[in-house]
């Protein structure tokens, strides 16, 4: 009967539907209260730039414009299942409020899966943006290689870009700036020549590059990722000789000895025809009289040139990397009747070095310089040289001793000689044995 009555009258059943609903308020209220909850440095994406570009305008967002604080009054169900990451912050540049203020105020309008707009509150609601001039500038590509090398025996011969060049359109203030554009490759372990992808920094004129900010307001001709370097390699060809001839005449009374270059060699790099070619040519190095590079005019002394040799490689070629271009050229100038014999250290006498004490030449080679006839200089053996040192009284340290040398009869020194020894304390063992 009380069925009866409740679907006989409407009023009945429209009361008991809002007292239902009610209850269910409560029971939500209690279980999964409306809370608030705020989102900040939610970044603003600027959409149709086009709308500015059409007008030969361009811009720059202003300080803190780049991001805005959202809050959301939702369910705390809600609000614990919504990230920074869905909510969508747009800022639409056909929106904007007036041209004529400094700056210009963009209205944002914010997207939040699941909640009204009016439950949503942006902070700041305008972001300001700076209106300027939009131009567009043409750079050279330049190419790099960073640290990487190719494979041992190769290295980079050229490098080129495709395209060769880069239109870049910006605002004005952000084109100026630009110093240079850069693509970058990884030739690591490169055996053969190749083309690859580049990785394209644009640096302003400070030597900075710019960062991700600032690289969103300039846009390419050609988009970054269809550019490419094609790398040719070259072979390095190792211990190439070089040779020196000298220019002029020594003093009165003297001769050219013995011409040395330091380093006697060098490793140049060629393509593969470039190397052939200068193999066939004798594969040396050779600083010609010609040149006058080794000028000796008049000289009474040894001579020490320091010679350019990347002006006497091949057009062709060039030395291999992280080699210095700078050769010494050392001239011995001798007197008439005299030769140059080079005795090694390690066959000098050492007379009264004590028990508690070590000696080490400096070098391992002495220039020792004799006078005789022609005839008696080219009988001469370095085995007939017999070279000491007395070091008695000598301390530690390093010092600079005479070389007593003894040679046959009718020889004679022709200039006193001098070694540079580094004299250091020895414990000595049981033995007797220096340690």
């Amino acid at each position: 009967m009380k069925n009866n009555r409740l679907l006989a009258n409407p009023g009945l059943r429209i009361a008991s539907l809002i007292i239902a609903f009610a209850i269910w308020l409560v029971i939500m209220n209690v279980s999964d209260p409306v809370k608030t909850k705020t989102f900040s440095g939610i970044s603003v994406n600027v959409t149709n730039a086009s709308y500015l570009e059409g007008q030969g305008l361009s811009y720059k967002l202003g300080n803190g414009a780049q991001t805005v604080s959202i809050t959301v009054n939702a369910n705390r169900s809600m609000l614990e299942r919504l990230t920074p990451s869905s909510i969508t912050v747009n800022a639409d540049l056909t929106q904007i409020i007036d041209f004529t203020t400094d700056p210009v105020m963009v209205p944002v309008t914010v997207q939040v899966p699941g909640v009204s707009q009016d439950s949503i509150t942006t902070n700041p609601r305008n972001i300001e943006i700076t209106l300027e001039d939009l131009i567009s500038q043409e750079f050279v590509i330049n190419t790099s290689s960073g640290d990487t090398t190719p494979a041992r025996g190769y290295e980079i011969g050229t490098t080129s870009a495709s395209p060769e060049k880069l239109t870049l359109r910006g605002p004005k203030s952000m084109i100026e700036k630009i110093d240079k554009v850069v693509a970058s490759v990884d030739v690591s372990g490169l055996r053969e020549d190749t083309v690859l992808g580049a990785a394209v920094r644009i640096y302003d004129k400070n030597g900075d590059i710019l960062d991700d900010s600032q690289m969103k307001y300039l846009t390419p001709a050609t988009a970054y990722d269809d550019i490419q370097i094609s790398v040719r390699l070259y072979r390095v060809l190792t211990d190439v000789p070089i040779t020196a001839e000298t220019y002029g005449s020594p003093g009165t009374g003297y001769t050219v000895g013995e011409v040395s270059v330091t380093p006697s060699t060098i490793s140049l790099v060629g393509d593969e025809d470039a190397l052939a070619v200068f193999r066939s040519q004798g594969g040396r190095i050779l600083i010609d009289e010609a040149s006058k590079a080794v000028d000796i005019s008049g000289a009474v002394e040894d001579q020490d040139i320091n010679v350019k040799i990347t002006d006497y490689i091949p057009a062709d070629m060039r030395l291999a990397a992280d080699l210095n271009d700078k050769v010494v050229v050392s001239v011995k100038i001798l007197e008439q009747n005299s030769e140059s014999f080079n005795i090694e250290t390690r066959d000098i006498r050492q007379d009264h070095l004590p028990d508690n004490m070590n000696a080490v030449f400096k070098e391992s080679t002495l220039d020792i310089r004799i006078k005789a006839t022609d005839e008696m200089l080219d009988s001469l053996s370095i085995s007939d040289i017999h070279a000491s040192v007395d070091f008695t009284g000598v301390s530690a340290g390093d010092v600079t001793l005479p070389v007593t040398v003894e040679l046959p009869d009718g020889y004679t020194l022709a200039s006193d000689v001098l070694a540079d020894i580094t004299v250091a304390e020895q414990e000595v063992t049981d033995a007797g044995k220096k340690e």
